[in-house]
């Protein structure tokens, strides 16, 4: 029988813990642009061996990840919009890529697809400026899997990359540079929740955009009643 992808929850970790504990590599990308309003575009790009998808079966929890139709209807919310999903297969060393181009309205909103349901982003004003907290919640599947199999999944990695719109202020990121935050963990790490936290400076520019009318309509007011004293 079939899965019904409808209603089984669908983790991406639980994805890549069982590729790995299948055979072979299994590897996970994540690259966000976040706007200051919150809105942004993100580049997802995960991979397997050609081997692993074969073992899973076109019908299995695992080959629903490599389908292009199952995987744009995985991140597609109101929220998110998927611009291209591209699989491609690397016959030199035998594995198949997946890469997902998508936009969004509000990070806050991210858990809307389901391929986001393991994460818990917030993006609000904090007293530096602007906080990104991005939570992946532990997820129960994941965690047995880890807790029987933890020499086995040691050396398997994902990776999260934000480009942030202003200046760092402060963050936990294993990696920066300048704007560009990045954190890598072993799947080992999910046995807990993993929190990536960024605060950057907020841009001036709102409140230039409220000042500068006030100027023009005072020095329109002096001009108007220079104008009348001298007349």
């Amino acid at each position: 029988m079939g899965y019904n992808y409808k209603i089984i929850p669908v983790s991406i970790f639980v994805f890549l813990l069982i590729a790995a504990y299948i055979q072979g590599c299994v590897s996970y990308e994540q690259t966000t642009t976040l706007n200051e309003d919150g809105s942004g575009s993100m580049s997802i790009h995960y991979w397997s061996t050609i081997n692993n998808i074969v073992k899973g079966g076109g019908d299995s929890f695992f080959a629903y990840y490599f389908d292009e139709n199952k995987a744009k209807e995985e991140f597609t919310s109101s929220n998110t919009q998927v611009n291209s999903v591209k699989i491609e297969e690397k016959l030199e060393d035998s594995t198949k890529h997946v890469r997902i181009e998508l936009t969004f309205k509000d990070i806050n909103k991210l858990f809307e697809a389901r391929g986001f349901k393991s994460s818990q982003p917030t993006w609000k004003e904090s007293s530096d400026g602007m906080e990104l907290r991005y939570i992946l919640k532990r997820d129960s599947v994941a965690h047995s899997r880890i807790v029987l199999n933890e020499v086995y999944y040691k050396d398997y990695y994902v990776t999260y990359t934000f480009n942030m719109p202003n200046d760092i202020v402060s963050t936990n990121a294993s990696k920066k540079e300048g704007n560009t935050l990045t954190w890598e963990f072993k799947l080992t790490n999910f046995n807990k929740d993993i929190e990536m936290i960024a605060n950057v400076k907020k841009t001036s520019k709102g409140k230039l955009c409220g000042i500068i009318p006030l100027i023009v309509l005072s020095g329109l007011l002096s001009f108007t009643y220079y104008k009348r004293k001298i007349s």
